[in-house]
């Protein structure tokens, strides 16, 4: 029997809503990151202060998007494997076989994406994650759980230890840091703004690409964990029976909400130095971020799940569903379209915080309305398809048997 791609009619629309409004909380991070050199200020752990309504913006991304939302697509994306797993093997495919070429395709799109356009991507996280996440599947459960537990664990772990390094130690440290910083910035910033493509392209390899990949044996800990939290979900089937698991679903978002807030408020009296640590206050700010992120995820989740199944005005988000059809093409297409807006206008280094949010926006919003245009005419996005028809070594139909009308 030769493998195909799933019918989109058993899709499960509710987590193609929840992938969409994460995408667009994902995008509302990234969009700094296409238009200024924030990642010279991350790289060398220097902090970046914003003024006016700017300083608004940022605390509230800080406070409620920031490290939220890639951690839900995250765990979708752990949920979308064993969904699709255990489809392969009730229709009897070499499962193998067929989840090692659709995260071999994922992983060199990634890896372009990375190279060619953006040091940002997570595309070949997720595609080394989702290697690795093929030897849990046939886990039981509880085995699954307790790995995505315990290397969250670990992380945090591995991310206190920085409070333990000495004050004078970390002193030279951040004063080197602030060195390289002021040496490197304004190279940096010449590089966006004049240089032409192959110049750009070899100074990134050295400047962006390279500390990525070799910060990727720590970044993928918390990417990981939420994966096989996903893949937990998928082996319990909770998402499929979410009326039987409502008290389920509850329970998690009042505890996951509970604690969440409370991070959430720690967190913000950090940005706002109501709290005090001095030489730790940007690892606080980050540890406390991240760590705020996993619990609001969860009630997130939760809180989407519950009211797209039982609130009657779920229909108002069903708009997201089209991106979130689409999310590899529509993750694509926001960093073609930020690059060929910033360099096109020249507008790198000079918009504000509050100017890039209302672009990521607009952006976004067209995307919605393109999308769904799209799958008007279209079964798939075109990455998606072509995504598919490597993974599944034959090409699906793509257009609908529908005439197109002007």
């Amino acid at each position: 029997m030769n493998p195909s791609p799933l019918p989109l009619k058993e899709r499960l629309v509710v987590l193609d809503i929840i992938r969409g409004i994460a995408l667009l909380g994902i995008f509302l991070v990234n969009i700094p990151a296409f238009t200024s050199p924030i990642f010279i200020f991350q790289l060398y752990n220097v902090s970046y202060k914003y003024e006016g309504i700017d300083a608004y913006i940022d605390l509230f991304l800080q406070l409620f998007v920031q490290g939220k939302f890639f951690t839900i697509f995250s765990f979708l994306f752990g949920l979308g494997c064993g969904i699709f797993l255990h489809r392969a093997e009730e229709k009897q495919y070499f499962a193998a076989a067929l989840w090692s070429r659709r995260m071999a395709a994922l992983l060199v799109i990634g890896l372009f994406h990375l190279i060619f356009l953006w040091y940002g991507d997570i595309l070949h996280v997720y595609a080394i994650g989702g290697f690795l996440l093929f030897f849990f599947y046939n886990r039981k459960a509880k085995t699954i759980l307790l790995w995505a537990i315990g290397l969250l664990c670990f992380f945090y772990l591995l991310a206190c230890m920085q409070f333990f390094i000495p004050a004078h130690v970390l002193q030279d440290v951040q004063s080197e840091y602030k060195f390289l910083h002021e040496h490197v910035f304004t190279q940096y910033l010449f590089t966006y703004r004049q240089a032409d493509y192959l110049s750009w392209l070899f100074y990134r390899l050295n400047v962006e690409v390279v500390p990525m990949l070799l910060n990727l044996p720590f970044s993928i800990f918390p990417v990981f964990s939420m994966l096989l939290f996903g893949l937990y979900t998928a082996k319990k089937g909770l998402v499929h029976n979410i009326e039987q698991n409502r008290s389920f679903f509850k329970k998690i978002q009042l505890i996951t909400g509970a604690a969440g807030f409370t991070l959430t408020i720690i967190l913000a009296m950090l940005k706002i130095e109501i709290l005090r640590y001095e030489l730790y206050q940007q690892a606080a700010i980050h540890l406390f971020t991240s760590l705020s992120g996993i619990f609001l995820c969860f009630f997130y989740l939760t809180t989407l799940l519950l009211f797209l199944q039982f609130s009657p005005y779920a229909s108002i988000l069903v708009l997201f569903k089209y991106s979130g059809t689409m999310a590899l093409t529509t993750y694509l297409s926001q960093t073609l379209i930020c690059l060929c807006i910033v360099r096109v206008f020249g507008l790198y280094g000079s918009l504000t915080l509050t100017e890039s949010t209302i672009i990521c926006l607009v952006i976004y919003t067209l995307q919605l309305f393109f999308n769904k245009w799209w799958l008007y005419y279209f079964y798939y996005g075109p990455c998606e398809w072509l995504w598919r028809s490597f993974t599944y070594r034959s090409f699906p139909p793509l257009r609908r048997n529908r005439k197109a009308s002007v």
